[in-house]
This record gives C-alpha cells, sequence and structure tokens, in this order.
C-alpha cells in the first residue's frame, strides 16, 4: 500500500492511502456475500488499507467465528506441559495460586481461571500484589508466602516475563509456575514450569498480539480439552467467559486483528446479554447502552482499574467472581468511589505535568518526554504519560518519586517500540518492562535526568523528523451523497474497530458549512480543561449530514465557508431517530 501526501489539516498531516489492485477482492467478497455487492468495493478498499488481500483472509475477516478463525492452543509452546501439570494438579487435589497482575488485563484474566475452576469444583486461591507496596510482577515475598502457605501450582496472569529470580525462588521452594504473559521478554529462558506466551522464541502461535486474558482463555481452551480427554464431565462453556477476554483485551489497547477481532465481537456480544453479576452492577452505574469497545475502554475498564491504582486490585477480581448481585453492586460502588478519586487525582497530577513541560523552552526540540514529582501517585502515572503523550505527540514517561527510588509509567506513539526503546538505553534502570505501546520502569530518583538523557539520544537515532508530527490516514474520498445507509449499515462488517483495525476515514471536499454551534462542556480542570465539542451541519450535492468534532470547538469553521472534511461514518440514535452521521476528526479550507 502506498500513501500520498494531501498536506495539513488543521490537527494533522493528511495521509491518502492508495491500495495495489484488488486483485478482485470486492467481487470475491459480493459473491461470498450477495447482500454486500453494493458495497463490496470500498469494502476491499478498506481491507486491503487493513493488510487483508487474500481473498480466504478477508472472507474470515468479515466472518469472525468462533470456530473457524480460533487456532488451536496446542500451537502455543509449553501449551501441552501447562494443561499436563494443572490436570494433575487438579486430580492430585494439589493447591493452586492464580498470581494476576492488577489493570484490567490482568484481573480479566485471573476472573476467567478463578470462574473455571469454581465451576469444576477446584478452590484455587488468589494473589493479586500490591501495586504501592509490591509493584509489578511476581516479588520474592509474595513467592515465599504462598509456598509456605503449601501452593504447588501457581499461574501467573499478565505478568512473569521478566521475573527470573523469583521464578528461580520458586523452583527452589518447590512451586511449579506457569506463565500466562504477552509482554516481551529477557533474552535468556525464563525458569518456569511452563512459559504461554507467543512472543517467545520458537513459539509457533502465529499471531503475537494477544492480551494477558486472551493468553488466560487459551490455558483454558487447552485445559478444557485435557480434562475431556480424561473423561471429567460436564466442563465450562468457555463463551460465557468472551465478556472477560473481550475486557482485557480492549483495555490494554491490544490490536484488533485476528484472534483479538474474534474474542471482542463476541465478548461484546456476551457483555450485552451478560447475567455475570459484576458485570450487571458494573453496567448499572455506568448505563452504557449497547456495549462497544468505546464503552467498555472508557467506562467499564477505569471502573475496573480504580482499585488496582489506588488501593487492592482483589476487590476487582472479586467483583468478577461473585455469585452474589447484592455482594457485586456493594463492589462496584466501592470501585466507582475509588474511581471518583482516581479522577481527581488525574486532574491534579495532568495539569502540573503541563505546566512542567511547558516550563521547559526546549521540549519542542526533544524526541521524548520525562517529568517527575514525589507528589504524584504511582497508581496514577500511566494515564498522565498517555494524556502527554497525546498532546505533545512524543513518547512519555511520567515518574513518581518515593525517596530514593522512581517508578514511572511510559506511553508512546505510532511508529516506536517502546520498550526496544528502553532496552537499548535502559543501563541505569533496575528493572523495566511493557510492549510496543507503553512500558513500565524502576530506578534511582538521582538517574532520572540521565535516564531522560538517553531515552532522547535513543529515540534520535532510531527516527525521523516526520515521526513527530501526528497525521491521519484516508481509505478515500467520497461525496457526502454516497454515504449512505446501506453503505454505513455494510461498513459495520468491519466492527469492532479499534488498534490495528481503525474505523474507516473518509475525506470529502468542498463541503460547505450550513451552521455551526458548540455542545458539552470543557473537559478537565486548569490546564488540562479541553474545548467543547463542534456541531456542524454540512452540505454537499445537495445532501446534508450532521458532524459532530470532539473537544473541536477551537478550530475555525465559518458558516458559509466551503471545506475539506475528515471523518468517519456513524450511527446517531439521538432523540429516538436513527441517522447516519459523522465524527469529524480535521478539517481545513477547501483546496
Amino acid at each position: 500500500m502506498e500513501t500520498r501526501r494531501l498536506g495539513n489539516g488543521l490537527k494533522y498531516r493528511w495521509d491518502l492511502r492508495i491500495p495495489e489492485d484488488l486483485g478482485g477482492l470486492g467481487a470475491a467478497i459480493s459473491a461470498a456475500h450477495p447482500d454486500l455487492a453494493r458495497s463490496q468495493d470500498w469494502l476491499g478498499r478498506l481491507l486491503a488499507n487493513r493488510g487483508v488481500r487474500e481473498t480466504e483472509a478477508a472472507l474470515a475477516f468479515l466472518e469472525t467465528s468462533l470456530a473457524k478463525n480460533l487456532r488451536s492452543p496446542l500451537l502455543m509452546k509449553d501449551m501441552g506441559r501447562a494443561v499436563m501439570r494443572l490436570s494433575d494438579a487438579i486430580r492430585g487435589g494439589e493447591p493452586i495460586v492464580v498470581f494476576g497482575d492488577y489493570d484490567v488485563d490482568g484481573i480479566s484474566g485471573s476472573a476467567q481461571l478463578l470462574n473455571f475452576f469454581r465451576e469444576i469444583g477446584v478452590d484455587a486461591g488468589l494473589y493479586v500484589p500490591n501495586r504501592m507496596r509490591e509493584g509489578y510482577g511476581l516479588n520474592d515475598g509474595a513467592v515465599r508466602r504462598l509456598a509456605g502457605d503449601g501452593a504447588r501450582v501457581l499461574i501467573s496472569v499478565d505478568c512473569g516475563s521478566a521475573n527470573i529470580r523469583e521464578l528461580t525462588l520458586a523452583n527452589a521452594l518447590g512451586l511449579d509456575v506457569i506463565v500466562c504473559d504477552h509482554h516481551e521478554l529477557p533474552r535468556e529462558r525464563l525458569p518456569a514450569f511452563a512459559v504461554l506466551n507467543p512472543l517467545q522464541p520458537d513459539c509457533a502461535f502465529p499471531f503475537k498480539g494477544l492480551s494477558g486474558a486472551g493468553v488466560a482463555f487459551y490455558l483454558l481452551m487447552g485445559l478444557r480439552m485435557e480434562l475431556r480427554a480424561r473423561g471429567v464431565d460436564p466442563l465450562p462453556d468457555l463463551r460465557r467467559y468472551l465478556d472477560l477476554v473481550a475486557l482485557g483485551t480492549v483495555a490494554d489497547v491490544m490490536p484488533l486483528r485476528d484472534e483479538n477481532r474474534v474474542f471482542v465481537k463476541h465478548g461484546l456480544r456476551e457483555l450485552d446479554r451478560t447475567t455475570r453479576p459484576g458485570i450487571v452492577a458494573l453496567r448499572d452505574i455506568t448505563s452504557p447502552g449497547p456495549m462497544s469497545v468505546r464503552t467498555v475502554g472508557f467506562r467499564l475498564a477505569p471502573l475496573l482499574n480504580a482499585s488496582g491504582r489506588l488501593s487492592d486490585a482483589r476487590s476487582a477480581v472479586e467483583l468478577l467472581t461473585t455469585s452474589s448481585l447484592e455482594d457485586a453492586r456493594v463492589r462496584a460502588a466501592r470501585l466507582d468511589d475509588d474511581n471518583r478519586d482516581r479522577q481527581a487525582l488525574q486532574r491534579r497530577m495532568v495539569g502540573e505535568a503541563i505546566a512542567m513541560v511547558e516550563a521547559d523552552g526546549d521540549w519542542r526540540r526533544r524526541a521524548s518526554i520525562v517529568v517527575g514529582s514525589p507528589d504524584w501517585h504511582p497508581g496514577v502515572v500511566g494515564i498522565v504519560a498517555a494524556r502527554l503523550a497525546e498532546r505533545y505527540y512524543r513518547p512519555t514517561f511520567v515518574m513518581s518519586l518515593s525517596g530514593s527510588l522512581a517508578r514511572g509509567s511510559g506511553r508512546s506513539i505510532p511508529g516506536v517500540h517502546l520498550v526496544e526503546a528502553v532496552r537499548d538505553c535502559g543501563a541505569s534502570l533496575l528493572s523495566f518492562g511493557g510492549h510496543r505501546a507503553a512500558a513500565g520502569v524502576t530506578l534511582r530518583s538521582a538517574e532520572v535526568g540521565s535516564f531522560a538523557a538517553a531515552l532522547d539520544h535513543c529515540l534520535r537515532e532510531r527516527t525521523r523528523v516526520e515521526d513527530f508530527v501526528p497525521r491521519v490516514e484516508i481509505d478515500g474520498e467520497m461525496s457526502l451523497r454516497e454515504l449512505t445507509p446501506e453503505l454505513v449499515e455494510d461498513l459495520g462488517m468491519l466492527e469492532p474497530t479499534g488498534p490495528a483495525n481503525p474505523a474507516p476515514v473518509l475525506l470529502s471536499s468542498r463541503v460547505r458549512i450550513v451552521s455551526r454551534r458548540n455542545v458539552g462542556s470543557p473537559g478537565g480542570q486548569g490546564e488540562d480543561q479541553q474545548p467543547p465539542h463542534m456541531k456542524l451541519l454540512l452540505r454537499q450535492d445537495g445532501m446534508t449530514v450532521e458532524a459532530i468534532g470532539f473537544h473541536m470547538s477551537s478550530l475555525h469553521a465559518s458558516v458559509r465557508e466551503r471545506v475539506d472534511v475528515v471523518y468517519s461514518p456513524l450511527w446517531s440514535d439521538w432523540g429516538g431517530r436513527r441517522r447516519v452521521e459523522i465524527r469529524m476528526l480535521d478539517l481545513r479550507p477547501a483546496q
């Protein structure tokens, strides 16, 4: 696929995607799905723009079948070894403990395992480390405590890949550890009983983008197969666990391709119809309506994350595993209180961080941003880093300084693999881990300055100036008259959209602004305040369409002016009437 520069809008550099010869891809889609014939060319182009160019892959992408599109768990390295050990432990009554990370990915993965064990009559234990006292991953104290309490098998969920020392200790204490993780691995082999991580060398599992919850689900698929072969019956229906897999996959911002797209598409359906008390209680608080990637990411996930950020994430796991709706509502209300406290902390910290960055007149010449304060809560630094990375379009680390130690969280931008960058400049780090888009680091407070300088130097070596200019990739140009309800309905076949499978982005040129108004209140407080939304009524070739631009009210757009507008089409059900609307991403005076 080639791209052509179209110049700049008010927010982004505009790049038009030009797909290679589609080779009859649209016709193949129409032959398999006659009802899509009216949109075959656009669907073919959009799939090709997302790297799906072969007919078989395109049809699988559109179908997202659980039976056809989920690969065998036995392709994953160490899977056979892991499920044999767990099956033996279940048969022999050996104590099993789930060791989960404190974010939504670890919480939802742990909940899957605990629910499964409970359904087959196994009383598995749970350990979730405290973010403030113990930090990320396995730790010596927890390993010693669990081994001393009699645990024989430990399953780490969404952590463990960076814990060589702790795994070595577990071996010495007679504790068999099964690592269920998706983070980058050290160069040496982990001394665990089994390592389930698609990123490990020689792992035949083709898709490398699973979340921790996704790896845990594959472990349950393999375990269910093994237990069935041993004559265990009945066994849980794993389709009912897809709501939990979707939570972890979306919250961890995993690429919505291959298995992840199947998990999330079917998981959203499970979330819509679930009777799981914890999810019912969360939905009662958030009132999200029909479930989507956006409602999971911006409504459910923040509530589940709140306890792990400020107190103890164990309560969030217990929310997702309780069988009592009354208990679930009590726990969900506590999470809601924690989330409100988190929001207040976040607003203050973002404002302080913005002031800190802009007090440094040289930030525009840097390839990264590193800021820290002893007054910043370690459970919120990751969210603050994400806000700064979005605002300044630089890989960003935000540090919580506590005495001699600094604990930081980083967020990246497209095109920069954060963990690789940290690994290459991490001489001053005590520990680090993560993946392409996010990383965590621990170092001495006195070394924060040298880490910032090393990271900036490293990124300058591997990036170009244009990498730091935000851009929007446009799938194609169309008239507003072409944007029919039938086309928008068919483009819904690409759902769920998100990372690595973005919503269609279209360009309409020389569109006239009929009316303009601002809606909504400013978001944030102080220096973090964002402008309200902008609503336009646009007209072209006799067709009038409503447009919404979130937090875009500060951009220039005058009534009767003609503009080029970049947008994604969507459905609006406002007022009980369903109609096509567009979500503006950028605009500019007509070229």
